[in-house]
């Protein structure tokens, strides 16, 4: 399984990693990208089962790159991160996961997952450890 982070601050995609690497399921590669563009070439070559983004990057680029995701790329399991809950709501009734700002990482955990697994579950927002 190959999982890629996209967030323009290079301290969440690093706490993000972290905890990734200490999940209990297999994964071959954890990669990473700080903006659209870049992501898109890492979806394009490396085909990610898992795409763990910021909302902000995703809105950027006017949804180019859920376009290009839904259309080209549609076994990618995608969750969203956002602080605007009104943005979480958005992708969510898309069949998104989502994850609030600052992130939970049991909410993180559980997200992951339950994507890796193929099911979709609502996530509880909680005050344990958390990234901005």
């Amino acid at each position: 399984m190959k999982i890629l982070l996209v967030d323009d601050k290079p301290h969440v995609r690093d706490t993000l990693k972290q905890v990734l690497e200490q999940q209990p399921f297999n994964y071959e590669a954890i990669l990473e990208a700080s903006c659209d563009q870049a992501a898109i070439q890492l979806i394009e070559t490396q085909q990610p089962d898992i795409i763990v983004t910021d909302a902000s990057l995703l809105l950027l680029f006017k949804g180019a790159m859920l376009d290009r995701l839904e259309d080209q790329f549609l076994p990618s399991k995608i969750i969203v991160t956002s602080s605007h809950e009104f943005v979480l709501h958005a992708f969510g009734k898309g069949g998104i996961d989502t994850l609030r700002k600052p992130i939970d990482m049991d909410e993180l955990k559980s997200a992951l997952l339950n994507t890796s697994f193929g099911s979709h579950q609502e996530n509880v927002y909680g005050d344990l450890q958390e990234i901005q």
